[in-house]
């Protein structure tokens, strides 16, 4: 007699190991850290109704850089011609972490700059490589570029100015 195991035992499979593959973590309550203080929620940074602008960056990273620098020349007017939340995240580690206030003040970045404490946001948005720059509503990515080749920090605003307007 041969006892087919197949149906007792996939159920269980996927129910282990299949939960902890598309399990994500709400972005309400993943942690990151501002570049003074505490880590805080998510949440507290951005209003849920607002289109932000992450991009993910690395100190290590050159291209991540230029992007930020990119952004940053044009960060002022880009203020001017749609309403939204630019939020640059950090996903340096350990001894990294005491390069990141000097370079962001010696950059005179003008817009806010976290750390994302555990990779817990990166991981809940689904980013993968640096420079990672995505735009998201109600917690929602609705945009991403991955890399960054001058001028397109220009596609960006465009882009944002389109989620502002469809999303009103």
């Amino acid at each position: 007699m041969k006892i087919n195991l197949l149906p007792a035992v996939l159920p269980a499979f996927f129910l282990f190991f299949g939960v902890r593959v598309f399990a994500q973590m709400p972005l309400d309550s993943v942690m990151v850290k501002p570049l003074k203080g505490a880590a805080v929620p998510f949440s507290s940074l951005v209003k849920k109704d607002t289109v932000v602008l992450l991009c993910f960056w690395s100190s290590g990273s050159e291209s991540s850089i230029r992007e930020l620098n990119a952004i940053n020349a044009k960060f002022g007017s880009w203020k001017k011609l749609a309403n939204f939340h630019l939020l640059a995240v950090c996903v340096d580690e350990g001894r990294d972490l005491g390069k990141l206030r000097p370079l962001v003040n010696a950059a005179g970045w003008t817009f806010e700059v976290c750390i994302d404490v555990d990779g817990n946001l990166r991981t809940a948005v689904h980013s993968a490589g640096l420079p990672q720059s995505m735009i998201l509503y109600k917690n929602e990515p609705v945009y991403q570029q991955s890399g960054f080749e001058p001028g397109s920090e220009d596609d960006l605003i465009k882009r944002v100015q389109q989620a502002v307007i469809l999303h009103r």
